[in-house]
């Protein structure tokens, strides 16, 4: 599976100081968000964006997103991407293709009853896809797959700090960052540190 990946500019003769005062002058990284939205988590973390001006892309379960619409509605008037992360989260590649179309599509429509937009980007639970999944998500509109390069298991709920580490650790230039925003109670805190540390770097995040 190849991963997509937000696309960047590098500037390959920055110096580290140069990093420090120039703005993305070492590219860009993708920050996503999965598994919500969470009534909790995900304010704290729109907050946060808002504050630093900092966008993402929330890839949310349908059942969570129709008990929430209106922080779905919220991010996407903030400027965030939506993306499909199916209704309730299972492995697509057990279920059947009708099975697989139905949990896409009543995602895809809670999506865009809640922002009036209909998403084209879409993430499978676990990263778990074949050729079956990727054609029924075709056939309900969603056209780019987004995978990751960076996940700190912030699911697990280790320290902020922590997941911060292994975010700083293991990012690159078209990085994507796999955080979580339904299950990862200390991601809110960790957030700032993690854009901290990559503006210190001389990365700019969408």
């Amino acid at each position: 599976m190849t991963p997509v990946i937000a696309a960047c500019v590098l500037v390959l003769s920055a110096t580290p100081a140069q990093a420090a005062l120039q703005p993305c002058a070492v590219g860009y990284v993708r920050l996503t968000f999965d598994d919500g939205p969470n009534r909790n988590a995900t304010p704290a973390i729109l907050d946060t964006l808002a504050a630093r001006g900092v966008k993402a892309t929330f890839f949310v379960v349908g059942s969570m997103a129709a008990a929430s619409p209106g922080i779905v509605r919220r991010a996407s008037t903030e400027g965030h991407r939506i993306g499909n992360h199916s209704w309730s989260h299972p492995n697509l590649t057990k279920l059947s293709r009708e099975q697989v179309t139905s949990q896409l599509a009543r995602t895809n429509e809670t999506i865009k009853q809640a922002t009036g937009v209909s998403p084209t980007e879409w993430r499978p639970p676990y990263g778990a896809t074949n050729a079956l999944v990727e054609a029924a998500a075709r056939d309900v509109g969603l056209t780019s797959m987004v995978l990751w390069t960076v996940d700190p298991r912030d699911w697990a709920d280790p320290p902020a700090t922590t997941v911060r580490d292994r975010v700083l650790q293991a990012v690159r230039p078209n990085s994507t960052v796999l955080l979580h925003d339904g299950t990862g109670a200390n991601t809110p805190e960790a957030l700032p540190m993690i854009l901290d540390g990559l503006a210190d770097r001389g990365y700019c995040t969408q």
